[in-house]
């Protein structure tokens, strides 16, 4: 089994977007989680703590998730933070955990914290303009955002993660804000 996502995350120069794809395998059961650089052993605990503590079952499997390298234009590793979300979806729903037929038409944000606060992301006023340009007309089309926030000018349909997820226990969706004037959350280190 194989999926992609498109993850969104904030740069000081704006709003980005990068595919995360993954896969399953016959082989040694673990998470493989790559890209993240020095970070990946953390988010792949993260994610391993976060699905345990939940009692969640996982298939016997190997999981690998990556972020593709030729897309993501890090210089922080503080906007590595945006990519948790969908991480977590992608090894979910190679875990067979998401009652979706599939992920690759659509984008996601969000960083989340290990007693189930998920917090995503609340657009800023340059999204629309951001998403006409990173993806042809076909692709805008069928892209779903999967997001518990809905103000985001219409450029794409909602699927809202707190009832996507609704069957998973203690989870609780938070939408962290950001400043309207740049992309830099008003609580972070940054602002």
């Amino acid at each position: 089994m194989e999926t992609q996502i498109k993850a969104l995350y904030k740069t000081p120069q704006g709003i980005k977007f990068v595919t995360i794809f993954g896969y399953a395998s016959k082989g040694v059961p673990s998470l493989e989680i790559n890209g993240a650089g020095k970070l990946s052993k953390n988010i792949k605990e993260k994610l391993i703590y976060f699905t345990r503590i939940r009692k969640l079952p996982i298939p016997l499997r190997r999981f690998v998730v990556c972020l593709d390298l030729n897309e993501l234009n890090i210089q922080s590793t503080q906007n590595l933070k945006w990519l948790e979300f969908p991480l977590l979806l992608t090894y979910w729903y190679l875990c067979g955990l998401i009652p979706i037929k599939k992920l690759d038409n659509c984008i996601a944000s969000g960083w989340i914290k290990t007693n189930g606060e998920i917090f995503q992301m609340d657009l800023p006023a340059s999204f629309k303009d951001v998403f006409r340009e990173s993806f042809n007309p076909i692709e805008q089309k069928s892209m779903k955002l999967i997001s518990v926030y809905n103000k985001h000018g219409g450029a794409l349909d909602i699927i809202d993660s707190s009832l996507l997820l609704e069957h998973i226990p203690n989870l609780n969706f938070k939408v962290d804000y950001i400043e309207r004037a740049s992309a830099i959350p008003t609580n972070s280190l940054m602002a």
